[in-house]
């Protein structure tokens, strides 16, 4: 099974759709999923016929597992919902790299440490940068696209990292339909 996951979600850390029934009924209609079926115990969904036009894949000749398995091998595309959860949550696999301090550009070598001590108390946590001294949450530290917080998770298994990003359409349908902007993450399960 594939291991690697393009991952959405609301770009502020709190947010999370008031109704992800609703959500998934948008998804539909613009075709980004389809049926649902069940996996590991899970509703996930297949790609839905315009899945294709509302994800931009990159690089000379990316491979799409439009699929299930045992039909189409262990690695195939689909898209599960996660959330929306009462508290904030750090997600980040093995390919996290160190983020980045925001105004310096600071690089946070132990960055295992800041979310320890942000998961110990989320709504106050504060760190200062120790080069610029500059202080700011660690949900805003630069996550370089390989980690993100939220309370609700769209993911699109079988995507490598930097191989697909979603469309403006698929973003711009996120945010009018939930009232804030969306971004994305890549991960890799450790």
């Amino acid at each position: 099974m594939s291991a690697n996951l393009l991952i959405l979600h609301p770009k502020a850390p709190d947010a999370a759709p008031d109704n992800s029934g609703s959500l998934i009924s948008v998804l539909q209609e613009l075709a980004f999923i389809d049926t649902p079926f069940e996996f590991e115990g899970r509703v996930h969904y297949r790609p839905g016929e315009d899945f294709l036009q509302l994800m931009t894949f990159l690089g000379c000749s990316p491979v799409v597992a439009l699929g299930e398995p045992g039909l189409t091998g262990d690695d195939f595309c689909h898209i599960a919902f996660e959330g929306p959860t009462e508290e904030t949550r750090f997600i980040g696999g093995r390919n996290v790299k160190p983020p980045r301090c925001p105004k310096c550009g600071h690089r946070y070598q132990h960055w295992q440490e800041l979310i320890h001590a942000w998961e110990a108390n989320r709504s106050n946590y504060q760190h200062s940068c120790p080069d610029c001294g500059s202080e700011q949450p660690v949900t805003g530290l630069k996550w370089r696209q390989c980690a993100g917080f939220g309370r609700y998770f769209i993911q699109v298994w079988g995507i490598f990292e930097g191989e697909a990003v979603p469309s403006e359409r698929l973003l711009d349908a996120l945010q009018q339909h939930t009232g804030t902007a969306w971004s994305y993450f890549y991960f890799q399960m450790p």
